[in-house]
């Protein structure tokens, strides 16, 4: 019985969690209508995410310290430079 309420408890903790705002699905598409090369997506969105850490934007993130969305916002940025555009799903 003991089991069963704490499985019980741990069931309702879960579902009430929201998940982390890195997993939520997002997609990418090429603005141009091509089909996407899933090779250079990763090589791209690596670039764009190297580009986040460069020294002069290392500094300015640690102003923003914490600001989710102001490094999300960079990163789509980025990768719409490189010809994506972003579709959450």
């Amino acid at each position: 019985m003991r089991v069963l309420i704490l499985i019980s408890i741990l069931m309702i903790g879960a579902c009430g969690m929201q998940p982390p705002r890195e997993a939520l699905p997002t997609t990418w598409a090429r603005a141009d209508g091509q089909p996407i090369n899933s090779g250079l997506l990763d090589i791209d969105s690596l670039a764009c995410k190297d580009e986040m850490q460069s020294p002069d934007e290392a500094s300015r993130n640690t102003a923003d310290k914490g600001n989710y969305n102001r490094a999300m916002v960079d990163f789509v940025s980025c990768m719409r430079g490189h010809g994506y555009v972003l579709f959450k799903s």
